[in-house]
């Protein structure tokens, strides 16, 4: 199932609840005690693909994909890829796991 969000080009800061994904994100959840993450893909009109990570979600549907945090498939969620973004809701950034 795709998660259906309305975006605009990451230009506007400051009402984008997104961040990209990086080192220091996935460092703070592993600290914090996240487990896995869940891969959810974004529907937008944009030309790129992105992709929301959801720290410690629940049982994923048919379409997500779930990852424990310590696996090479999510070392490999931090390359930068031309067409695909990795994304954190600013949710998962605040909160204590």
């Amino acid at each position: 199932m795709l998660k259906m969000i309305s975006f605009t080009v990451m230009e506007n800061e400051q009402s984008n609840p997104y961040q990209l994904f990086n080192a220091q994100i996935l460092e703070n959840w592993k600290v914090n005690g996240v487990k896995y993450i869940k891969l959810v893909e974004l529907e937008t009109e944009l030309p790129l693909k992105f992709f929301e990570l959801i720290p410690d979600s629940e049982i994923p549907d048919s379409a997500e994909t779930i990852y424990p945090i310590s696996s090479e498939e999510v070392a490999e969620l931090l390359e930068p890829l031309a067409r695909v973004k990795f994304l954190v809701h600013e949710i998962y950034l605040e909160e204590e796991f």
